[in-house]
């Protein structure tokens, strides 16, 4: 071979070493980029399963927090209750006009227009007449007593204005003789008997039950009444706890119809009509 073969030779040599250098380079950055790659794609899917993790969790917070809302009103809303009562009455009619000695009735009102009188089985007194669209839930009331073996009866329902009068007057009296100087009387009569145009007994949505006395809470039907009076639509009116609300000492004879699930819904808060009427008005 001659120098000048042998010179070509090594020049080839040369550029094939340095073409495998370029090759090896190349598949090592391919092989390095794959890596990378690789390593990259792992990453992310693994940061993937954390955010779709942390957005489940979130949901999971959310729900939760709902789930928490909704129990919290269910707790705080009216209850459902049913709507037909006793014998098929009407649960949701309600009456719930309010009459007290801050709320007298108008001088227009209507006191002897819906008006119905009672049968003289279900009386054990001489006022006879009651609200006509009332008269079936009393009615309801009484017989359910009856078959339950309890004695109740009607003894004071509607009473019309002078009645109201002279049943006021007599009380005035009274207050009097028992030592109450005259200008304070007629406000001591007053939380006995309501003055006239202020009394429940004038709306025919009242009555008292076999007696206007405080033996009346010893009684069996006093009993029964505190167990089934809201079943047909009747709260007993006036509490001595809600006296400084009311205006009226604690008569345990002395029922109001208000409606059923009204009475049911009054007895769950512990509401007088007073404070029932006040609440409804800023619902």
């Amino acid at each position: 071979m001659t120098k000048a073969q042998r010179h070509k030779a090594i020049i080839r040599r040369r550029i094939f070493l340095s073409v495998c250098a370029v090759i090896l380079a190349a598949v090592i950055l391919l092989i390095v980029f794959a890596v990378k790659a690789v390593m990259s794609g792992g990453e992310k899917d693994n940061n993937s399963s954390e955010v779709s993790s942390l957005q489940s969790d979130s949901v999971s917070d959310v729900s939760d927090v709902s789930g928490a809302s909704e129990v919290s009103s269910e707790q705080s809303s009216t209850p459902s209750y049913p709507e037909t009562g006793p014998n098929g009455l009407d649960a949701n009619y309600t009456k719930l006009l309010l009459v007290n000695g801050e709320n007298p009735l108008p001088e227009d009102y209507d006191y002897e227009g819906n008006l119905t009188t009672i049968p003289d089985k279900y009386i054990n007194g001489s006022l006879k007449q009651i609200d006509k669209d009332v008269w079936p839930y009393m009615q309801a009331m009484i017989e359910a007593a009856w078959a339950d073996g309890v004695k109740l009866y009607v003894w004071s329902p509607y009473r019309s204005y002078s009645t109201q009068n002279m049943l006021f007057k007599k009380q005035v009296d009274r207050q009097i003789a028992k030592g109450v100087p005259a200008d304070k009387a007629e406000d001591e009569a007053a939380t006995v008997v309501a003055r006239p145009g202020t009394s429940e007994h004038h709306t025919g949505l009242a009555a008292d039950f076999n007696m206007a006395d405080d033996k009346f809470e010893t009684t069996e039907m006093y009993t029964w009444m505190q167990q089934h009076a809201a079943d047909y639509g009747f709260v007993m009116r006036y509490s001595g706890e809600k006296q400084s609300i009311t205006g009226v000492i604690h008569e345990s004879w002395h029922y109001r119809f208000v409606g059923i699930n009204a009475a049911k819904e009054m007895n769950r808060l512990n509401m007088c009509l007073e404070e029932y009427v006040e609440y409804l008005n800023k619902r």
